[in-house]
């Protein structure tokens, strides 16, 4: 049976024009992931900065320009994020 190697995978933006999104280079030992390789783009406008100086309501709206790819999955896990921080029990 042939020994199978570890490969490489880009993991990132599909088209040309998306450029500046996350893109990760993935070194794969069959389908477990060995090392993951970051890449933040030219989108990176140091949010974290911009959030030390605001409250957590007003750094919402930052999280939507974090990837105009997936905007309201970004804003959603920091509002998951901030609920927990702050111990909410937001009702359903």
């Amino acid at each position: 049976m042939p020994e199978i190697k570890n490969y490489t995978l880009n993991f990132g933006p599909q088209h040309p024009a998306a450029h500046g999104v996350l893109r990760l280079v993935l070194e794969l030992d069959g389908e477990v992931i060995e090392r993951a390789d970051p890449h933040i783009g030219l989108l990176h406008r140091a949010t974290e900065k911009l959030a030390e100086t605001r409250t957590y309501l007003q750094s919402v709206p930052y999280m939507d320009r974090l990837d105009y790819v997936s905007m309201m999955c970004n804003e959603h896990a920091y509002v998951l994020a901030v609920e927990k921080l702050l111990g909410l029990e937001v009702p359903l």
